[in-house]
């Protein structure tokens, strides 16, 4: 799937996510509430534009801490144990706004990501569009993980 030159398939598949400091990655990223909070704007502006981009007609939403929560489970990252909907969210919320606020990934990249896994979805299918916004969070992550482990996180 691609939407103006991004694709999905742009990272390698999500079961080959690499390991090595992610793990530590997000737990310094989780850490911090400001990144989470930004993050959690971020994320509703990306989704809501890219869902307006694919259906061409405006939408306004928030993004459910369900579906970035499963996007997290599905990335193959290891993250810690015993977390809630809300705190598993807050790991790819925060991700995402470091990322964008260290120049590592931008808003109009984002929205390419995410705006190629929703094109073609039936979104009268509630179901279909969660499992579709999912996946391209998924990759929307790993993309920002693995630059933000080359980068290194400066904290």
């Amino acid at each position: 799937m691609e939407a103006r030159g991004y694709s999905v398939r742009a990272v390698k598949t999500l079961g080959e996510a690499p390991d090595k400091d992610m793990y530590e990655t997000i737990q310094t990223l989780s850490k911090d509430k400001g990144l989470s909070r930004l993050g959690d704007s971020f994320v509703n502006l990306v989704y809501s534009s890219a869902k307006s981009r694919s259906s061409g007609r405006p939408f306004g939403g928030k993004v459910p801490d369900k579906i970035l929560s499963r996007s997290l489970s599905i990335s193959g990252v290891k993250f810690p144990t015993r977390l809630n909907h809300g705190e598993r969210g807050d790991i790819v919320e925060g991700a995402l706004a470091y990322a964008w606020t260290k120049d590592l990934l931008t808003l109009e990249e984002a929205v390419g990501v995410l705006e190629a896994g929703l094109r073609g979805v039936k979104c009268e299918s509630r179901r279909e569009e969660e499992e579709a916004a999912v996946k391209a969070f998924s990759v929307l992550f790993l993309t920002a993980m693995r630059r933000i482990c080359d980068h290194g996180t400066g904290a």
